[in-house]
Parts: C-alpha cells; sequence; structure tokens
C-alpha cells in the first residue's frame, strides 16, 4: 500500500472591490506568489474565484505543503506581512481572512 502524503493548505479568502480586482489579480501573479515561494515554506499557491458572488469579488488562494509545521511557521512568520502588503498596495479595497485545512484520505 502506498503511503498517502497529505497535503496541508491555508486558504486565504479575498474579498476584491470590483474596480480593481484586474490590477490586484496582476500584482497577486507577479509579486505576491514570488514572495510566497521565496519563504521556502510552501510547495505550491493555487488561485480560485469563487463563483455566484453578488457584489465584490471573492477569491481564495491556496498555499499547500505537505509539512504542517512548515504550514504553521508560513502562517506564524510569514502570512502577516504578506497581508499587510496587499492592504498596502490596495488600501480599504480588500478583506481577507485565512483558514487552515488538512486534506484527508479518500
Amino acid at each position: 500500500m502506498q503511503k498517502f502524503n497529505f497535503m496541508y493548505i491555508y486558504n486565504l479568502s479575498a474579498v476584491v472591490e470590483r474596480d480593481i480586482h484586474i490590477q490586484w489579480l496582476n500584482w497577486i501573479k507577479e509579486t505576491y506568489i514570488q514572495k510566497v515561494y521565496d519563504t521556502n515554506k510552501i510547495k505550491s499557491v493555487r488561485i480560485f474565484k469563487i463563483l455566484n458572488m453578488e457584489n465584490d469579488i471573492t477569491y481564495a488562494i491556496h498555499h499547500e505543503t505537505d509539512s504542517p509545521q512548515d504550514l504553521f511557521d508560513f502562517i506564524k512568520k510569514e502570512i502577516p506581512t504578506l497581508i499587510q502588503l496587499n492592504m498596502e498596495n490596495f488600501p480599504n479595497k480588500i478583506l481577507m481572512f485565512g483558514t487552515e485545512l488538512k486534506e484527508i484520505e479518500l
């Protein structure tokens, strides 16, 4: 039986005002993701757009790793700075909140 490597995910939800969402998404792709990888704690970043939102646009950014310790360190040491960068670049235009997830074996 093959050993299953569970993924640990920090889901960072971002509610972004419509008037800046394209600019914000470009910034995420060009700047934010590289800063995440520079921490050497996250193995993969994926971005999802949440469907059926009526007003603002909501994205889910998944920060994935197979190490619970790396995820813990990333959340405690890196996420506050990364969220602050978002707020500095897009003041009063974004609401962000995070959720920790653990993949389960099917």
